[in-house]
């Protein structure tokens, strides 16, 4: 018999689903935070770099994927590549995303703290922001993210002061 395997759309759902019915356990209501590094950039590294062709189609791809998931509040960095990658989800929400100077992670964390039982909030950082926020949220330690590495997606679930629960998911970019 072969096992069966859920589509990606699928996994990510209960992915949720099941950081909400383990944070539930808790007597503390639970916030979920969805973390990516930004899609794949043009060029250069400069702060007006924005994305690919690739990188478009990636956000597309990300907005799909997230457009049910209960997103109340986005953030990305003051970088226009984590603007670009936000965007395509804040307008299929009607939402707009805030933008937070990504040395200022403090401020980050003070804003997911504050609305953590109210929803989830989705946060485009970059690889080496994205690792430092989870660390800073209770998640613990992931692995680095390689400067090529556009795909990972933390599903992270604030369990109670300084404690989440996170789960690693991939999702696909767009052939070329």
């Amino acid at each position: 018999m072969m096992p069966y395997s859920l589509p990606w759309a699928g996994r990510l759902a209960l992915a949720i689903m099941l950081a909400v019915w383990a944070s539930a356990q808790g007597a503390e209501p639970a916030g979920t935070v969805i973390l990516v590094r930004h899609a794949e950039r043009a060029g250069g590294m400069s702060d007006n770099e924005g994305l690919s062709e690739a990188g478009r189609c990636r956000a597309e791809v990300l907005a799909r994927m997230l457009a049910d998931t209960g997103v109340k509040r986005i953030y990305t960095s003051e970088v226009a590549r984590t603007q670009q990658t936000a965007e395509p989800l804040a307008k299929r929400l009607n939402i707009p995303w805030e933008a937070i100077p990504s040395k200022d992670i403090d401020g980050l964390l003070t804003k997911l703290r504050m609305g953590a039982p109210s929803g989830v909030a989705l946060v485009v950082g970059h690889s080496n922001t994205v690792p430092e926020i989870i660390r800073r949220l209770g998640g613990g330690a992931v692995p680095p993210i390689g400067d090529n590495e556009y795909d990972r997606m933390f599903v992270l679930t604030l369990t109670g002061d300084d404690q989440a629960t996170v789960v690693t998911l991939r999702y696909a970019g767009c052939a070329p």
